[in-house]
């Protein structure tokens, strides 16, 4: 499963905004958030001078100045400077929840980004809280069928799985699981979603065999994925399913390996029964 770190349109709310002034001004510093990468003619000041002004001119929570917001955050990223993103993304989990507040479903979408941002730095206990947290209120305010709050109940799994609880993350991703494949093909994605968060999961836990045969599902129902026009994404994810595959193979050979090698050693030993 790729990072399940939640969309800009999860995060988005259907607030009301005001029209943006339409300036020469304000046309120019959007297109200066069109690019993929950051410009190494941009220093970090001007980019969070030229934020600071999409907010002072069109509002916080302005469309336009929301997609700035992701684009700097996409750069961040791909500088890797997470600490700056973690910080960032606190600021705006306590903004968004201050003028929404907490139960607001863009508010929700935005603490759940904020666990992801957490695991980035290594914070995975604070990760583990956040999740569990975002979690037990997704249930509340959206109800524990909703898919949002499947998602987070995976993320939370998965969180659990790496901070060194991978029992429990299997228990938990188990019977997710169960509970979306009920939903049958309206829930397609969102079961792929956690099947692969249950192989992350087993594999951790030692239970390779069986993280091997869901991956194996994983990738048939990647073989008959469709993407349209850009395939190029198809390609990467099944490159990415595949080198998976062979880790899991080589890992399950070398723990059966391990089990006869044992086994042979007892019989070896004196005094001991085969």
């Amino acid at each position: 499963m790729t990072e399940m770190s939640e969309s800009q349109s999860d995060r988005d709310t259907g607030e009301e905004q005001r029209r943006p002034r339409r300036t020469v001004r304000t046309w120019r510093v959007r297109r200066r958030f069109r690019h993929r990468e950051r410009r190494e003619a941009r220093p970090w000041p001007d980019v969070h001078e030229d934020i600071a002004y999409l907010t002072r001119e069109l509002g916080r929570w302005h469309p336009h100045t929301l997609t700035a917001h992701s684009r700097v955050f996409s750069w961040l990223l791909h500088e890797g400077r997470h600490p700056e993103i973690l910080r960032l993304a606190e600021a705006e989990a306590a903004e968004r929840t201050a003028e929404f507040g907490a139960d607001d479903p863009g508010t929700l979408g935005c603490r759940s980004a904020l666990a992801w941002r957490r695991r980035r730095v290594g914070d995975l206990d604070g990760a583990v809280a956040e999740a569990r947290a975002v979690a037990d209120d997704s249930a509340r305010v959206l109800g524990p069928d909703h898919a949002d709050t499947h998602r987070r109940r995976a993320y939370l799994a998965r969180f659990l799985a790496e901070n060194g609880e991978a029992a429990e993350g299997v228990r938990l991703l188990r019977v997710l699981y169960a509970e979306s494949q009920a939903f049958g093909w309206q829930r397609k994605d969102e079961t792929r979603s956690i099947r692969t968060a249950l192989v992350t999961a087993l594999e951790l836990n030692g239970d390779l065999q069986e993280a091997l045969d869901l991956l194996e599902e994983e990738l048939e129902a990647e073989r008959g994925t469709i993407y349209g026009i850009d395939e190029n994404l198809g390609d990467y994810e099944m490159k990415r399913l595949q080198e998976w595959r062979t880790r899991l193979v080589a890992e399950v050979a070398l723990q059966d390996w391990n089990r006869r090698r044992k086994h042979e050693q007892s019989k070896d030993t004196p005094g001991r029964q085969p």
